[in-house]
Order: structure tokens, then C-alpha cells, then sequence
């Protein structure tokens, strides 16, 4: 029971991961559209994606405290 929890947790934790990264590739590919600079359109994918991982780990630890 124990693992199965652990593992159904980790899942979605990946899954979770993989999400954010393909945002992050969908707005880099905008980015590059946009801008036609690849180092421009880096720093905004690389941005976007640590900026929604703080925001899940921010979430996750509000939600533990209360």
C-alpha cells in the first residue's frame, strides 16, 4: 500500500515536470518566432519554466503549512 502511494506520487510528480518543460518549449518556440534571436528566446523559455517550478514548490510548501 505503502509503495503504491509512492509510487502514484512520483508519477505525478513527473508528470508535473513534463508539463511545465513543454510550456517552457512551447513559449521558447514563440519566443524564437517572435524575436529571431535563439539567446533571447532561451532566457525566456529557461525563465518560464524555473518561474512556474518556484511557483509549484511555493504552492507545496504554503499548502504543508497550514
Amino acid at each position: 500500500m505503502l509503495l503504491d502511494n509512492l509510487v502514484v506520487k512520483i508519477s505525478a510528480l513527473v508528470g508535473l515536470f513534463t508539463g511545465i518543460e513543454l510550456i517552457a518549449i512551447a513559449i521558447f518556440t514563440i519566443s524564437v518566432i517572435y524575436f529571431r534571436s535563439p539567446l533571447v528566446a532561451g532566457v525566456i523559455g529557461n525563465l518560464s519554466s524555473l518561474g512556474m517550478t518556484l511557483g509549484v514548490i511555493l504552492v507545496f510548501v504554503k499548502r504543508e503549512m497550514h
